[in-house]
């Protein structure tokens, strides 16, 4: 794999919009949170733009997300939200750019489709985790602290160590070892049958979803069956997939799980904390792991940054 350079303390940050807009005052306060942790950070110019259902028209969040990257002064780039738009940006988006600088990206949801393309195409290891607009009152300190700490290159051992496991449920147990892809349901699902989809044969698969229906988690899970796609799996494992103002975890999605996965000898497992909760890890992806269910533990298996 082609790993990124370590975030170091007092690094510059860069945020790019590359899908919806964001409310201008959480950024702002999301700014102020990442200055107060110790370091700079700057904006790309449509940031706090908006252009209907995105922050800006296409080519202009695609050149904007390209020239962060191209910044020498720039040691990171944040995702501020996610929403919608990320894969209008797939067929002209230099990725090859991105890969070559060699930074951390940060970011999840409707982001998981531009982390999948570049590690298809360039095998290159990038963060599923908090985003920009997350980091005041989005999400928890720890889970800022562990953000920081895997782009940092400080992490190792068990990826939850530290984070609840009394949901976690295993529902198929098993030790299998493989490239980690975690990502959001939908967007994984929209990228079958194109050509950015990964080759996932042997992978750790671990997905997670919001506001999605027990029916449309069903269906959904179902389309990656019959697409082929858990056939090659080496494991699904789940993290929050919530619905409701709740987040209540519905029974019908573990039958749907175990359903689609009939006549499978994978893992599984539901509950892990990864999602869009206060408490989440964040996930290197496409690095290789293991995932022991009878400890509960998603280890890493190598490095996910270049040494510091």
């Amino acid at each position: 794999m082609m790993l990124p350079r370590p975030l170091l303390p007092g690094g510059r940050i860069g945020i790019c919009a590359p899908a919806g807009p964001v409310n201008e005052e959480r950024l702002r306060a999301a700014i102020e949170a990442l200055r107060a942790d110790g370091y700079e950070v700057v904006t790309a110019p449509s940031a706090f733009a908006r252009d209907g259902l995105f922050a800006a028209p296409d080519d202009v969040r695609r050149r904007e997300l390209e020239e962060m990257f191209a910044r020498p002064d720039v040691q990171a780039v944040f995702c501020a939200r996610g929403g919608v738009g990320s894969s209008r940006l797939l067929p002209d988006l230099d990725s090859a750019l991105i890969a070559r600088s060699r930074k951390s990206f940060l970011g999840f949801s409707d982001v998981t489709v531009l982390q999948w393309l570049l590690g298809k195409r360039h095998e290159f290891v990038t963060f599923s985790g908090p985003l920009a607009i997350e980091w005041e009152g989005g999400v928890s300190p720890a889970t800022r602290q562990r953000a920081l700490q895997t782009l940092s290159g400080r992490m190792s051992g068990d990826l939850l160590a530290g984070f609840p496991r009394d949901r976690i449920r295993t529902l198929r147990g098993g030790k299998v070892r493989g490239r980690l892809w975690p990502g959001n349901l939908t967007m994984i699902a929209t990228l079958l049958g194109t050509p950015y989809l990964p080759d996932l044969a042997g992978a750790v698969l671990l997905i997670e979803d919001v506001n999605e229906p027990p029916h449309r988690v069903d269906r959904l899970l179902f389309h990656l069956r019959n697409a082929g796609v858990l056939n090659q799996v080496a494991a699904v494992l789940a993290g929050e997939l919530e619905f409701g103002e709740e987040g209540e975890l519905k029974g019908s999605v573990t039958r749907s799980l175990l359903e689609a996965a009939r006549g499978l000898e994978i893992p599984l497992a539901l509950g892990l904390p990864y999602g869009h909760g206060p408490e989440r890890v964040t996930l290197p992806v496409g690095a290789l792991v293991e995932w022991d269910s009878s400890h509960a533990t998603l280890t890493l298996c190598e490095p996910v940054t270049e040494a510091a």
